[in-house]
């Protein structure tokens, strides 16, 4: 009997608010580390390779090499790794929205020194200036938590040298505050577009919602994940929301940690045979403890026949579909639970309500938009 693909490497994460944020991304893996210079020639090189920083979301269909003839073309290769260049495309992502950020508030800069009548730096010695209160409270505790770093100088200096850093980063935040003050007085409008995973293909059992959607979401989830259960009154209001407009896809990436997750995969996969992939989907959600006689109570309460469901449960065909699945999320670089895919733009844990309302207002904005050009 052949075993499921090890998850071992595979984790089930938080939301983001409880761990280190990296732009555009909830509990990502640490982005690839590396000297500046080896970092410049992979941002340099990724341009050359896509011209504009990112995979085309099309298929390439140039030929890349022949095998006795039979063609290999680009998209294969892009599919293959997909995972690997994903990852520079998000370096490529961070590096621009870091530049873009800075050239903007520059413009905001020279458009308010110029309505004051006054230069750049001027205007920056404005927002930087005024008093910057801290007080001797704030200096003291600073100094009794990192006094075994200021080694042989004396405390005179030491309780002097944190008091002037305290006034810089007092004047700095002043000043950030008040750039963006000035921002939002200006009609900034930002389209620089994130990096894209390919949109998994639709699930014939496990997909809901319009088959034409504008916004497609794909939840790669593990029915005995605790952040998986916690996130989907969110995914019943989306789709109770936004209608026929989105279209929620399932996929298994059932984790080696949880012991029944690959059984309740499978059992899942089966009641989508006799159509009851959703009422199945929901009650391995609902449970407080699944457990071998959970699966088929569940089957019962689904309204399955407890035969077909059995002789699937143990069938090949139901441990190929769950295996499927997780190739995918290997070729995506998918190793956490819940991992959603929206239009393929990616994003990690049990995300809030707003978090995802963000993203799919700002698909359909897009393809709104596009679609009053054509």
């Amino acid at each position: 009997m052949k075993s499921l693909p090890s998850s071992k490497h595979f984790t089930c994460f938080a939301n983001a608010r409880n761990r280190p944020q990296i732009p555009g991304i909830v509990c990502a893996p640490q982005l690839i580390s590396s000297p500046q210079r080896a970092l410049v020639f992979v941002v340099v090189y990724l341009l050359m390779l896509v011209g504009a920083g990112v995979v085309s979301a099309q298929q390439d269909d140039r030929v890349v090499a022949t095998v006795n003839g039979i063609a290999v073309r680009l998209f294969e290769v892009d599919a293959e790794a997909s995972a690997k260049i994903f990852s520079l495309q998000q370096q490529v992502f961070a590096v621009r929205k870091s530049t873009l950020e800075n050239l903007i508030s520059r413009k905001v800069l020279e458009m308010e020194s110029a309505r004051r009548n006054i230069s750049v730096d001027e205007l920056k010695n404005q927002l930087l200036g005024g008093p910057a209160t801290v007080s001797l409270d704030q200096v003291e505790a600073v100094y009794l938590e990192n006094i075994n770093a200021f080694g042989s100088m004396s405390a005179d200096e030491a309780r002097e040298k944190i008091r002037l850093d305290l006034e810089a980063q007092a004047r700095l935040k002043r000043y950030r505050e008040e750039l963006a003050k000035l921002r939002k007085t200006l009609n900034v409008e930002l389209m620089l577009d994130e990096p894209r995973l390919p949109v998994p293909g639709k699930s014939d059992f496990a997909s809901i919602g319009n088959s034409k959607a504008a916004v497609v979401i794909t939840e790669f989830s593990d029915f005995q994940c605790p952040f998986c259960k916690a996130v989907q009154p969110a995914i019943r209001q989306l789709l109770r929301e936004y209608g026929d407009r989105i279209r929620l896809d399932f996929k298994h990436l059932p984790l080696e940690q949880h012991p029944f997750a690959a059984a309740a995969a499978r059992a899942a996969f089966c009641s989508g045979k006799q159509g009851r992939f959703w009422e199945y989907h929901d009650a391995l959600f609902a449970a407080d403890q699944i457990s071998t006689e959970f699966l088929e109570n569940a089957a019962v309460t689904s309204g399955l026949q407890l035969e077909t469901f059995r002789e699937c449960l143990e069938s090949l065909e139901s441990r190929s579909a769950v295996m499927a699945d997780l190739r995918q999320a290997k070729r995506l670089g998918i190793e956490s639970t819940p991992t959603f895919l929206i239009n393929g733009k990616l994003l990690r844990g049990a995300a809030r309500l707003d978090q995802f309302k963000l993203i799919i207002d700002r698909e359909l904005k897009s393809r709104s938009a596009s679609a009053g050009q054509q």
